[in-house]
């Protein structure tokens, strides 16, 4: 089974230019008993990984998958769908959930008493950049959630924009492996998503504090602009928990 999907996407685009591929992303964000989730996760890889593939070899989805917490808030791990755009996303995931009570139904029942509750998002990708090594596949995320005044969006997305150029600087110099910025569509308060994906051979944490100084430094005004409209936020740290091709293989 290949995993697919990455919290950051594979989309190089200036952003908010309209993005050469629109996609849509719903991530099903669980809370789950500490002392089980080695089960869940082998539930997920084991039992329903075929159903979310069989999406993706249809080409419903673009790629789908299962990240597991490191370190934030309640959210234990992440179920990731992501499609063309809206319809396509929630055709497919009412697929997935109908195959898996049809096929699984023993297995959805033991994954529900593990992870027993979620909150739902669907995301719409603005803009984001990556590095352009294809060899490469990230496989740790730094996220963060921000509740944003409604009225204001826009003009965050304004500003998040003049902070691009500090993100590709760190993505040129190895920090990081990309960046990704994401719109609610459907879900609770968090209104917009900042992601952060690892380099090779560079520590997350690091890199994104490189990048936090630099905004610091050079766009201080932007910053506080931006805060007064996205006024808090919760910071998590993912890390892949779906079976890769190489794991497979061993």
């Amino acid at each position: 089974m290949k995993w697919r999907t990455l919290l950051l996407p594979v989309v190089a685009v200036l952003m908010f230019a309209p993005p050469a591929q629109s996609q849509t992303l719903i991530a099903q964000y669980f809370r789950c008993s500490t002392a089980y989730e080695d089960e869940a996760d082998f539930i997920m890889n084991e039992v329903f990984a075929d159903v979310y593939q069989s999406q993706v070899d249809s080409g419903d989805l673009i790629g789908w998958g299962w990240v597991e917490h490191l370190t934030g808030g309640q959210w234990r791990r992440i179920a990731t769908m992501t499609a063309a755009d809206l319809t396509t996303a929630w055709d497919a995931w009412g697929s997935v959930v109908d195959a898996i009570l049809d096929e699984h139904p023993n297995a959805w029942h033991r994954f529900n008493e593990i992870c027993p509750s979620h909150d739902d998002y669907i995301w719409n990708l603005i803009g984001s950049s990556e590095n352009e090594d294809a060899s490469f596949t990230p496989d740790m995320w730094a996220s963060s959630y921000w509740v944003c005044d409604s009225n204001q969006e826009s003009r965050a997305d304004e500003l998040l924009e003049q902070m691009v150029p500090v993100f590709d600087k760190h993505i040129a110099a190895g920090h990081i492996a990309g960046w990704g910025w994401y719109g609610h569509v459907v879900g609770g308060k968090f209104r917009r998503l900042l992601t952060l994906s690892a380099a090779e051979d560079f520590n997350l944490l690091e890199g994104r504090e490189m990048v936090v100084a630099e905004l610091q430094a050079e766009q201080g005004d932007t910053l506080e602009e931006f805060g007064d409209i996205c006024s808090s936020h919760v910071d998590y740290i993912w890390a892949n928990a779906a079976d890769t091709d190489d794991e497979d293989d061993d």
